[in-house]
């Protein structure tokens, strides 16, 4: 009689790097007479998949998410995603963005950066 042997492959997907933050604006430590938008453009094809539906934007440390705009591919899980908040009109003086998001594995990543407007 031949026994029959079943080998069983579990694959456990591991962290890897965080999706990566492509591009910021304003850029980060610039001094702008305006700011028109404060965006994010992420990439989620590099490192470890991230999880669009849980993208913030928070400026000045006020999650701003519901008034901003996020766009992202049509493929599934999106590959690019851009968050995208027009402020009123910010005081001069020194700002913070930061842009939070989860990734696959549940752990949150974030990325913050400043930048100043100058006074008129």
């Amino acid at each position: 009689m031949r026994s029959l042997t079943l080998a069983i492959v579990l694959l456990v997907a591991t962290g890897g790097p965080p999706p990566q933050v492509l591009r910021v604006f304003p850029p980060d430590g610039s001094t702008p007479g305006q700011v028109p938008a404060i965006t994010a453009e992420l990439d989620f094809t590099r490192g470890e998949p991230g999880d669009a539906a849980s993208l913030r934007l928070l400026v000045d440390g006020v999650d701003v998410t519901a008034q901003s705009r996020i766009t992202q591919t049509r493929d599934w899980p999106p590959s690019f995603v851009s968050i995208s908040y027009t402020p009123a009109r910010l005081q001069p003086g020194t700002h913070r963005a930061e842009v939070r998001f989860r990734t696959a594995t549940g752990a949150t990543v974030g990325h913050a950066w400043t930048f100043a407007v100058k006074p008129p």
